[in-house]
């Protein structure tokens, strides 16, 4: 069995279950948040540019992973390690290529309808691990997700630690998806609003 494929679908599971247990403790709906950042996000008047950083960074992203992910097997960051792409290499590529790309795009758009104040700064850092109510800033989520989009290459054109992480590379790819995809449920929490420092986006200011 493909290790990393195994290690994505660990991955995604584990995102998931955060997801619904961050969103039980601070009694948000799951599906009502993605929902609404979604129409805020793609069917409102800033869909266009939206979607424009949606394909663009996400399609950037996937193609790079799609060769630099199974490159090492081949022994170098070349079109020709195509032939040594795995179905895992396949779906982290695009999990982390549009996870990142979609993270992007909600964010500016939160960035566009003042919907925050994005800083970055160290605590931001520190805050993306504690709980959902002090994560109100796009640069956490967009962190989160460059963070985990650049990870793998990092992890495979590594010569110094190549070896070791040769060896461990399903699970740090893994832990890449899983970064992502929490970026994606912050930046989601930003974008519609539910942090307690922020109105929702639905609503009318007075």
């Amino acid at each position: 069995m493909d290790p990393t494929l195994v290690a994505v679908a660990a991955a995604v599971l584990a995102a998931i279950a955060a997801i619904i247990v961050d969103a039980a403790i601070s009694h948000r709906s799951f599906a009502g948040s993605a929902a609404a950042a979604w129409d805020t996000t793609f069917r409102s008047a800033y869909a266009g540019r939206s979607l424009a950083i949606l394909v663009t960074f996400g399609s950037a992203f996937t193609a790079f992973y799609l060769v630099a992910l199974p490159a090492e097997r081949f022994g170098a960051l070349s079109f020709g390690a195509l032939q040594f792409l795995t179905i895992g290499d396949a779906c982290a590529a695009a999990l982390i290529g549009y996870g990142a790309g979609a993270t992007f795009a909600l964010n500016a758009t939160a960035r566009r309808s003042k919907a925050t104040q994005a800083t970055l700064t160290f605590g931001g850092v520190v805050a993306a691990l504690l709980p959902s109510s002090l994560c109100c800033t796009s640069v956490i989520p967009s962190l989160l997700a460059a963070l985990g989009a650049s990870a793998p290459a990092v992890l495979h054109l590594t010569g110094r630690f190549q070896g070791f992480f040769a060896t461990y590379a399903p699970a740090f790819i893994g832990i890449a998806v899983f970064a992502v995809l929490i970026s994606l449920w912050l930046a989601t929490i930003n974008l519609t609003g539910y942090c307690s420092t922020n109105p929702p986006l639905t609503e009318e200011s007075p």
